[in-house]
């Protein structure tokens, strides 16, 4: 199922069951793609968008992760 949102005059499509890693850190893996396209898929030349994409990825999980702790050791 999927669900259309208007956002800053774009349309855009949202799928659900998308991970929050997806939905939150989606405009740190469009420069990845863009980066990678316009440098021949050289990885390393890319190296700093990558790394931008894993910390928010690692802010994701953690954020998710303290939420789902309950405090009393359980």
């Amino acid at each position: 199922m999927s669900s259309v949102s208007k956002d800053k005059g774009r349309r855009s499509v949202q799928k659900s069951g998308v991970s929050q890693e997806e939905k939150l850190c989606g405009k740190q893996a469009c420069k990845i793609q863009w980066c990678l396209a316009k440098r021949g898929h050289k990885e390393h030349l890319c190296q700093p968008y990558i790394d931008e994409w894993k910390l928010c990825c690692e802010k994701v999980r953690a954020a998710a992760a303290a939420e789902g702790y309950s405090g009393d050791g359980t």
